[in-house]
């Protein structure tokens, strides 16, 4: 049996102690980690990756969104399911706030432990369903990222073959035409079957791109998506028909069009978008 592990975030003691009581008693497996304190509770977040935390809502210093924000913000956090636990905050309002935060659920005190047992079963099996299904998105995209340097380089080595041909001038100008009728099509399709996988794991990634950055060209996107699947400028030469010359002309050009600092590694900022 799995054991989930949950970070339980409340100013009063005695609602981490009804959480927690509850959660020790079920039929799952729960690893429980509890904080009085919203830093603490962030320093703890971030080095155990807890597979759900429970925050309350009114808490002294920082409140339960300002939490999720700051969760939200981080890198290593901002995939964690939350739910917001509250008695005061208890409208159709506040619960729109709650989830346009980042909650994913919401439990109103005090505290009933069954239904505090099935949001938290609920919110974890929808959790590793997504899991699942990103986790085969990224297979599938790595997939198709293998298949267009694969299949482009396949393409450039028959290309080589047919052009050292001894063969006529006649033949040369058939054979120059069938080999660049071949080369659009592969680029076209390949391109298009990888943009597919590529768009279906990081559906966001181009939006959010072309937000903080709108003069990018479709050359830059294009750039920008193999760099956030940390591909080598070799494989990137070979998937874009270019040479490795090239395709470090265009990442020094992309750099200056972010804005870049030379302190600033070019993958690890577009990885972050």
């Amino acid at each position: 049996m799995k054991t989930y592990k949950i970070l339980i975030v409340d100013d009063l003691i005695e609602n981490i102690s009804i959480m927690s009581s509850a959660l020790e008693q079920a039929e799952d497996s729960y690893s429980l980690y509890q904080s009085i304190d919203v830093e603490i509770a962030f320093s703890i977040a971030k080095k155990r990756q807890p597979s759900l935390i429970i925050t309350d809502w009114d808490m002294p210093h920082i409140s339960g969104i300002e939490f999720i924000k700051i969760l939200k913000n981080e890198e290593t956090t901002k995939d964690i399911p939350i739910i917001m636990a509250t008695g005061i905050m208890l409208s159709s309002k506040d619960l729109k706030t709650s989830l346009e935060a980042g909650a994913v659920d919401y439990i109103r005190k005090p505290i009933d432990k069954i239904e505090l047992l099935a949001r938290v079963r609920s919110v974890l099996e929808l959790d590793s369903y997504k899991k699942q299904i990103i986790e085969r998105k990224n297979k599938e995209l790595a997939e198709n990222s293998l298949f267009l340097v694969r299949n482009n380089n396949f393409n450039s080595k028959i290309k080589e073959q047919l052009r050292s041909l001894k063969l006529s001038k006649q033949d040369n100008v058939t054979v120059t035409k069938i080999i660049d009728e071949i080369d659009n099509k592969i680029k076209t399709d390949s391109w298009y079957r990888f943009e597919l996988a590529f768009d279906s794991a990081h559906s966001k990634f181009k939006k959010k791109l072309l937000t903080s950055f709108p003069k990018l060209s479709p050359i830059n996107i294009k750039l920008c998506i193999l760099l956030k699947l940390e591909m080598s400028t070799k494989d990137i030469a070979v998937a874009t028909y270019q040479k490795p010359e090239s395709v470090r002309v265009a990442r020094n050009r992309l750099r200056k069009k972010l804005n870049l600092s030379p302190e600033i590694n070019l993958i690890s900022f577009i990885a972050k978008i």
